[in-house]
This record gives C-alpha cells, structure tokens and sequence, in this order.
C-alpha cells in the first residue's frame, strides 16, 4: 500500500518528529506504485502553484510555504512559518527514497 500525505506544521516535514501524524491534512492511499506515483507527481505539481516557496531536505521531502502565513506561538512567544509537507509512505512507513519523477 502507497499513501500521499499532505501535513500542515511550524516545521519541514523532513524533521519527522514524533507528532507528525497529528499534523495530516491530506491522505490518499494507492495498491499499486504507478497509480501512487501519478497522484504524487500531480500533487506535488499542484503545491508548486500554489506556494510561492519550496524545499526539498531529507528524504526528497518537499515542504512548501507562503511567506505570510504565520501562526502565532505562545509557547515561543513569538510567529511561527507554517509549512505543508509532502510525504511519500509505503505499507505505513516512511518511505525514504526519493519518488520517481
């Protein structure tokens, strides 16, 4: 089984900190990579549009973010970048080879 997962943080989802899976905005899960792979290409084609800045770190995560959209902290008593991850996850796991494009 392959999902495409979309998470919302204050972080790049490359960091994987234990609550990552708290932060899933978006899943869509496949039985075959090819259908898994079209909807990753898609959707990461679609986040390029609509972010006006990316990353890829570790993993060939990609995170995305707009400069403005800021969440305050009151933990840091300060704004925090919010940050929307693609996440690419084979049988429940990470997987940590970069998609085939």
């Amino acid at each position: 089984m392959w999902d495409v997962i979309i998470i919302r943080a204050d972080y790049e989802g490359w960091w994987l900190f234990d609550d990552w899976h708290d932060h899933i905005i978006h899943k869509e899960s496949y039985h075959d990579y090819e259908s898994f792979k079209q909807a990753y290409q898609y959707t990461l084609a679609e986040m390029k549009k609509r972010f006006s800045n990316e990353r890829i770190g570790k993993y060939g995560i990609y995170a995305f973010h707009n400069n403005c959209e800021l969440e305050y902290c009151e933990e840091c008593e300060e704004d925090m970048q919010i940050f929307y991850s693609l996440i690419a996850l084979k049988d429940g796991e990470i997987y940590y080879k970069q998609v085939n494009l």
